[in-house]
């Protein structure tokens, strides 16, 4: 039944695709009170170093360092009041100073991607207003926990999904319906024209992908949200880290904001479902679960402070004693929302940079305003491995076998608004290693950035 459905929604967003034409929406805003062509872009500088994140030890090419510039550029058309036209081309060239190999120094072209390609329709049905997305587009729901990143191997370069979104503004219940339904495709250039002669070698994801996913999110309380859904995530193995797959996952959130000074959200879903992947090539029935939590107290004062206690519990595998795979999979939520530095040491486990999974952390956020246009984070999160055997890795010498505590996560997030189009931002990251490896060396991470928008 699962194939039936893969093969099904594959055809339809194959159609989609095409029918788009090279244009999309401006999220947010409403065409009737906007003029009938617009557009703008936005230049992305930054520099990013890595230590030992790649290798969970001083030693070979444990540096990582490289300047990376994007640029992307939309436009925006609004043929008639209920219809939106939106386009996007976004282009990330890199200079790396160390890399994994001498050969890999140097620039690093790439390509130009069209990372956005969509029509919004708006409409109503008995009073209920309906909005339809079709074509490429960036998702992100919740707390971006397992929606928010369609690319996951390009980094923060793209996020798209190529599908369809209605959704249903049940106004009378105080309940919004999403529908979403789309296909991935793991090579840049086969579903839409790119520019640039490595197609076929930097891949988006490890697999080509289908998704749906039913959400519903309700608002009939004061300061009460409550959002449930269902996924289902095929994988076709394109990779040699990919995933041949039926994953299905049911959960639920919950946010408020019970007071003036504070506001929580807890979030937990089951997942179920048949995998087999490089390391495990039989397939073999999942029974997985994950929760995370936060809880923010806003002292509403002149300096903004702000303090934020989160937990996350992500199930790992237990190879040998139920004949299931309980590792949680993240879905479409790849991305470094912990850290930059555990992104990539916790896709050691896997060859998956940012395949959360078998983890369990602690931890809390101090931020604050001195300036106006100044913001200041610090993060410090403690995290632990449930499962002592990190069981998707050939490289078994990195990990102890005998422990459970990962390491620490000491962040500095410091961002300036320079003018109405410049932003600044530097992040600084340490993280000492823990029993779970077999080398208790140190990681970090610095980034630069400057963003300019026109």
């Amino acid at each position: 039944m699962s194939k039936l459905l893969r093969c099904s929604l594959s055809a339809s967003l194959i159609i989609a695709a095409g029918a788009t034409g090279a244009f999309a929406q401006n999220p947010g805003s409403s065409a009737a009170d906007k003029p009938v062509f617009q557009w703008g872009g936005d230049f992305r500088f930054r520099f990013e170093g890595y230590n030992n994140a790649h290798t969970l030890r001083n030693f070979g090419a444990h540096d990582r360092d490289y300047l990376r510039a994007r640029l992307r550029l939309w436009e925006t058309t609004n043929p008639f009041p209920s219809l939106t036209l939106f386009g996007r081309v976004s282009a990330e060239p890199r200079y790396w100073f160390n890399a994994a190999t001498k050969a890999a120094e140097g620039t690093e072209w790439k390509y130009a991607i069209l990372d956005n390609m969509n029509a919004k329709w708006t409409t109503e049905a008995d009073g209920t207003p309906l909005t339809v997305v079709f074509g490429r587009q960036d998702i992100q729901l919740g707390d971006q926990w397992l929606v928010t990143d369609g690319t996951p191997l390009d980094g923060s370069w793209t996020n798209h999904f190529d599908g369809v979104r209605l959704t249903a503004d049940a106004k009378e219940m105080k309940t919004k319906f999403d529908v979403i339904v789309f296909n991935q495709q793991a090579r840049p250039g086969d579903r839409m024209p790119i520019l640039g002669s490595d197609a076929k070698a930097a891949a988006l994801m490890e697999q080509d992908e289908t998704g749906l996913i039913l959400y519903a999110s309700n608002k009939s309380q004061k300061n009460l949200q409550l959002d449930g859904y269902f996924m289902y995530k095929g994988d076709d193995r394109v990779g040699a880290r990919g995933y041949d797959a039926d994953l299905y996952t049911l959960g639920g959130r919950i946010a408020g904001t019970p007071t003036d000074h504070w506001q929580y959200s807890a979030e937990a879903a089951y997942q179920w479902g048949d995998r087999r992947d490089s390391v495990f090539v039989t397939e073999r029935d999942v029974s997985a679960y994950g929760a995370n939590l936060k809880l923010t107290y806003n002292f509403k004062d002149e300096l903004k402070n702000q303090v934020t206690f989160a937990m996350e519990y992500l199930s790992g595998d237990k190879p040998g004693s139920t004949g299931k795979d309980e590792m949680f999979d993240v879905l479409w939520g790849r991305t470094p929302r912990i850290s930059e530095v555990w992104a990539v040491a916790l896709g050691q486990d896997t060859g998956r940079n940012a395949q959360y999974q078998n983890l369990f952390r602690v931890g809390a956020t101090w931020g604050f305003a001195p300036t106006k246009n100044t913001t200041v984070t610090g993060t410090y999160n403690a995290l632990f491995a449930p499962e002592e055997l990190a069981t998707r890795n050939a490289a078994s010498a990195l990990f102890s076998r005998d422990g459970s505590f990962r390491g620490h996560l000491f962040q500095l997030v410091v961002k300036h608004k320079f003018t109405k189009k410049l932003n600044g931002l530097l992040l600084a990251e340490w993280c000492p290693m823990g029993s779970y490896y077999k080398h208790t060396d140190e990681m970090t991470f610095v980034r630069t950035e400057l963003v300019y928008s026109f």
